[in-house]
């Protein structure tokens, strides 16, 4: 029996292995009949994460209690390799195949969230194999089974959030994150830089040949910490950048607001056709905002190194990427206009400095 659960446990892996490795970004998908009358993707990664949970947990309980009881485990082991995981491959497919109902990005997280259950999965049953072969592990069976259960939570949250919930939560990262690098480039210009305080200390007035390039050391040593006093056309950009940025910040919030957070309400009594085209907004609007906390730290590099034309045009793209994602969003899922369609109108004025 021992030698039977080995094996087992070595195909297993294998085949974990295979998965995630057809779950990565770049890899090409298996080819596999389409689904037919495919059920709800997010009900099936809800009910598969609740299993592979459960067996888990037996799979780690038998592995530390006395005696070792290879047949047990074997037994789970094969009732979590025969219902689980091919539900969550499914269940990608389903995501894929069904993108116009669930929406590239959907399908894209799903695909994630299920290879790091792979993954997870994985290194306990790595584990269990050392123990069934007499080896110690460095690691409890216990806590890996925790970073499985995280992994099968995070699944399970995706079908709370729903697709507008999952956009929701995205979109408010990456405001939080625009709203960091907004203030990281603030205290650079301003010149708060903690971590360099009581340079001058390192000056001493009396050594030869500081004082007179003293002026020349200070800029060079702060030249990344903190804007020079002597690049005011630097210090009006970077000002304008400021008000600008903050308008876009402003954008991610009236979008959350008016359009994500109402966006599964909004399409659940439309016409497959009207909801289909919802989802492809919705797709093209987060591809928009989630492209803008990339392009912002490229601009504040582009401002760190003092280059004033190429902050100039990366503050452009910032801006016209923000005013792509209005666009998309300006009017209502129905399709009609709103207060928020109004609003867009004013707030891209506003940001472009019409």
């Amino acid at each position: 029996m021992a030698d039977a659960l080995d094996s087992l446990l070595t195909t297993t892996l294998h085949r974990l292995k295979e998965f995630a490795a057809f779950l990565t970004p770049t890899a090409t998908s298996p080819l596999t009949q389409p689904i037919d009358e495919p059920p709800n993707p997010l009900h099936v990664l809800r009910d598969a994460a609740l299993l592979v949970k459960a067996h888990t947990t037996k799979l780690s309980l038998l592995a530390i209690n006395k005696p070792f009881t290879p047949s047990a485990i074997a037994k789970v082991l094969r009732q979590l390799s025969a219902e689980a995981l091919p539900a969550l491959m499914s269940a990608v497919q389903i995501c894929q195949q069904e993108r116009s109902t669930y929406g590239t990005m959907m399908a894209a997280e799903a695909q994630a969230r299920v290879r790091r259950v792979f993954r997870e999965m994985e290194s306990l049953l790595q584990e269990i194999q050392s123990l069934a072969q007499g080896e110690t592990s460095n690691k409890s069976t216990l806590t890996s089974t925790g970073v499985v259960w995280e992994a099968c939570d995070a699944l399970i949250l995706l079908e709370k959030l729903g697709v507008g919930g999952l956009a929701v939560q995205k979109a408010e990262q990456w405001r939080d994150t625009i709203k960091d690098a907004i203030e990281e480039l603030r205290e650079w210009a301003a010149g708060e830089d903690e971590e360099n305080e009581g340079f001058d200390t390192l000056l001493d007035e009396n050594d030869e040949a500081v004082e007179g390039d003293r002026d020349s050391v200070e800029d060079l040593f702060n030249a990344a910490n903190s804007l020079p006093k002597d690049r005011p056309e630097l210090r009006t950009l970077v000002e304008e950048a400021d008000g600008r940025l903050k308008k876009v910040v402003l954008l991610y919030t009236a979008v959350l607001k008016r359009r994500l957070k109402t966006f599964d309400a909004g399409t659940k009594d439309l016409a497959v056709e009207e909801r289909e085209k919802a989802v492809r907004r919705m797709d093209e609007a987060m591809e928009n905002l989630q492209r803008i906390p990339h392009q912002i730290d490229e601009l504040a590099a582009c401002f760190y190194d003092l280059d004033e034309a190429k902050s100039k045009a990366g503050l452009e793209k910032c801006v016209k990427e923000a005013v792509a994602a209005s666009t998309v969003m300006a009017k209502g899922w129905n399709g009609q206009t709103d207060e928020f369609t109004a609003w867009s109108v004013k707030w891209r004025a506003a940001v472009e400095g019409v």
